[in-house]
């Protein structure tokens, strides 16, 4: 059985880069990589390192801050006012240029209000059959690959 300590210590960069985003949040300060691109592990462990993070005080305080969600419910208008947004299952991605255009402008519109965006997904952003330069603005900020 896998616990959140042995996910931490597998994943210390990991870790320690999305302490120094909630950091940011706390402080309001801009974001340092724009995005922080997750691959690797399930949604499930990645799960525990985000919320090993943003915990219940944390959470209790500053919430509102940040969206979690996956990229095809994720609405461009939601994030308005997000200091982070987190975007699982970009997977979904793949042969679906209405959805890909769409990630587009969520980039766009993250990189221009200054919001920090996570991507996450299980396989790696540059073996994903989509568009390249939908591909280039993900993986144009940090590249974390998770064991």
């Amino acid at each position: 059985m896998i616990n959140d300590n042995n996910i931490i210590s597998n994943n210390k960069f990991a870790y320690t880069t999305i302490m120094l985003i909630k950091q940011n949040i706390i402080k309001s300060i801009e974001p340092l990589h724009n995005p922080v691109t997750m691959i690797g592990l399930n949604k499930a462990l990645r799960h525990r390192i985000f919320w090993s993070i943003f915990d219940k005080d944390f959470n209790k305080n500053y919430k509102q801050t940040y969206i979690y969600s996956s990229c095809d419910k994720l609405e461009i208008d939601k994030i308005k006012n997000r200091k982070v947004v987190i975007i699982e299952n970009i997977e979904l991605l793949i042969d679906n240029d209405v959805l890909q255009n769409k990630m587009k402008e969520l980039l766009k519109k993250s990189f221009e209000q200054k919001i920090q965006i996570i991507i996450c997904s299980n396989s790696n952003v540059e073996d994903l059959e989509i568009d390249e330069s939908l591909k280039s603005k993900m993986l144009c900020g940090l590249v974390l690959h998770l064991k």
